[in-house]
């Protein structure tokens, strides 16, 4: 079975907000098996939307339309799906609780009516009463017709929920029930994460590997962004079994090919994959942290992962030559011979942080992440990454990272939490 998302906010054509929404519904309905056609994006123009839902009703079985569903002017979805099917609205008087709940909190005159517009839904409609925020849902299964509508708020923490809790169940179902329908495939996707690594060099490490992989029905893809490439399989297959044989067998192929490259998968962090690493030993392993050029950075991506207190001890963040030589002890000779950006300092300050916090293991980062003078320009993206552990274990990477100030500072954080994963996984048995 196809669907397509409509996105209804004028807001979104204006580049006002990032439509984080359609990227979610697909992902969710991919999972259950459904295949995406189109993505469209509408403004607050009733006679557009109808036009968009029209042709959207040619090519797809399932139709989910998010937002326009509130009680101002300018929430126009309700009128606009009416309106295209023929229907007239009603007022479903259950939903008025919700579609009252905030009324307390405005004493404006006529504000009442404007809130009851939440109650109206297409006569013959499901109404989906929301739990979050006061905007209410449908759904329509056109008469005679195996094609459905679902309309839901767009608000991100609202869709969300309404998605969960009362458009997938109800979706599930639907594909349950018209079993000949979607026996034809099955969608099965894996996202692999990756740093370190370009775009274009994993496009020619896998080539082989994505033909081989188009011979059986997976589709590859990459997305990018500084210091994260995503590589993306999608299998189709009328066999489920099927789709996670094919998948597996070009996964492995890939994980052969990019190695340590590879350090997760899904929408894990990279921090993510350190703890599942020491968890992984059964043993106790602490880790800690000194920055120079990432100003907390790391620490931030470490402590995004919950239960990171098991493991991580704390940061120095040493940005200035004063805080290196105060609070890491990095002697006044070695910044001055060597320059606070060096592979000396880089080292110590590693060290030194391992001693203060009594860690297993320590990482140190220093470099330049510009913009700078015309002669310090030409050291924008040099930076030096150390990775410290048990029985002197010591280690320094040199990088010249491309980007803007905030990409050099993820990129060099990405790389050296990795490098950081690595060493755990290869020293501790």
């Amino acid at each position: 079975m196809k669907f397509s998302i409509i996105s209804v906010g004028t807001e979104i054509i204006l580049g006002l907000v990032i439509n984080t929404n359609s990227k979610h519904i697909a992902e969710h309905l991919t999972e259950i098996g459904l295949e995406c056609s189109f993505m469209y994006t509408t403004g607050d123009k009733q006679d557009e939307l109808s036009i968009v839902l029209k042709e959207s009703l040619k090519h797809n079985d399932i139709i989910i339309i998010s937002g326009g569903l509130g009680p101002t002017d300018d929430d126009i979805t309700r009128n606009a799906v009416a309106s295209a099917l023929n229907l007239k609205l009603v007022r479903d008087r259950s939903l008025d609780e919700t579609s009252l709940k905030f009324l307390k909190r405005v004493k404006i005159k006529g504000v009442h009516n404007s809130l009851l517009r939440q109650s109206y839904v297409p006569r013959g409609s499901k109404s989906i009463k929301p739990r979050i925020g006061s905007a209410s849902g449908f759904i329509i299964n056109l008469d005679g017709k195996q094609k459905w509508i679902f309309c839901i708020p767009g608000v991100p923490k609202e869709m969300e929920d309404m998605l969960k809790f009362d458009v997938v169940p109800y979706i599930k179902k639907i594909v349950k029930d018209n079993k000949e329908k979607c026996e034809d495939v099955f969608l099965k996707k894996v996202v692999l994460t990756t740093t370190d690594i370009s775009e274009s060099e994993i496009e020619a490490r896998i080539k082989e590997v994505s033909q081989d992989a188009r011979k059986i029905n997976i589709n590859t893809c990459l997305t990018a962004t500084p210091g994260l490439i995503k590589i993306i399989l999608v299998s189709k297959s009328k066999s489920i079994d099927d789709c996670n044989k094919n998948l597996r067998i070009i996964e492995q192929r890939i994980n052969d090919l990019l190695g340590e490259y590879i350090y997760g998968s899904g929408d894990n962090l990279i921090s993510d994959r350190l703890k599942e690493v020491i968890i992984k030993k059964e043993r106790k392993i602490t880790i800690s942290v000194a920055e120079s050029i990432t100003g907390g950075l790391i620490s931030s991506i470490i402590t995004d992962t919950p239960g990171s207190s098991d493991f991580f001890m704390g940061s120095v963040v040493s940005y200035s030559d004063f805080a290196k030589n105060e609070l890491l002890n990095i002697g006044d000779d070695i910044l001055t011979k060597k320059g606070s950006v060096s592979k000396e300092v880089c080292i110590d300050m590693a060290i030194n942080v391992k001693e203060i916090f009594n860690s297993d293991f320590a990482v140190g980062v220093t470099g330049f992440a510009g913009p700078g003078t015309a002669e310090d320009s030409k050291k924008v993206g040099l930076v030096f990454c150390g990775v410290v552990g048990p029985d002197g274990y010591r280690q320094v990477f040199e990088k010249n990272f491309i980007g803007n100030r905030s990409e050099i500072k993820f990129r060099t954080a990405q790389f050296v939490l990795n490098k950081l994963r690595i060493a755990i996984d290869n020293i501790i048995k």
